[in-house]
C-alpha cells in the first residue's frame, strides 16, 4: 500500500520523499511553543502565553502525520531496515509527543484561575515546569533534525 501511494505521486512528477516537507510545520512550532513561552515570562504578557499554548495543541497534532510520513519514507526509501539511526529517530519522536503532551497540559490555564496569578506566570511553578519541558521539546527537534540529516547526508 505504501508502495501504490509512492507510485501514484511519481505519476504525478513528485519522486521526494514527503517526510522532510512535514517535519517544519512540527520544528517551527515546538519552536515557537518555546519563543512565546519565554517572551511571555520575560514581558509578562499573559496572551503570549497563549499563544505558546496554541503552538503545542498543533505542535502535538503535528507529530502524528510527521511520524507516519517519516515511517512510509523509511519503508519505501531505506526497505524498513533498521538503523540504529531509525531507531533513535522513533525514540525521540516518542519522547517528542509525550514532552509536548505534558507540556500542554502543565501550560494551560486552570479553571478558577485568576487573572493577577494568569498574569504572573513568572511564579507559577506549572508556567516555569511548561517551559521547561518547552525547552527539553525544542532540545529533541534539534536531535531529530541532526539524525534525520545524518540518514540523508
Amino acid at each position: 500500500m505504501i508502495h501504490s501511494f509512492y507510485q501514484f505521486l511519481g505519476k504525478l512528477g513528485y519522486n521526494h520523499p514527503i517526510h522532510p516537507m512535514i517535519t517544519h510545520i512540527t520544528i517551527g512550532l515546538t519552536i515557537g511553543t518555546l519563543v512565546f513561552a519565554v517572551v511571555s515570562i520575560l514581558f509578562r504578557r499573559v496572551r503570549l502565553k497563549l499563544t505558546a499554548w496554541h503552538c503545542a495543541v498543533l505542535a502535538v497534532i503535528s507529530v502524528v502525520p510527521t511520524a507516519l510520513f517519516g515511517y512510509m519514507d523509511w519503508q519505501e526509501k531505506f526497505g524498513g531496515q533498521w538503523m540504529t539511526t531509525i531507531i533513535i529517530k522513533m525514540v525521540l519522536a516518542g519522547a517528542l509527543f509525550v514532552c509536548l503532551l505534558v507540556g500542554l497540559l502543565l501550560g494551560r490555564a486552570r479553571k478558577g484561575e485568576s487573572e493577577e496569578s494568569a498574569s504572573k506566570p513568572w511564579r507559577n511553578p506549572r508556567s516555569i515546569a511548561a517551559l521547561v519541558l518547552y525547552a527539553v521539546c525544542t532540545g529533541i527537534v534539534i536531535a531529530l533534525g541532526y539524525f534525520g540529516g545524518s540518514l540523508v547526508y
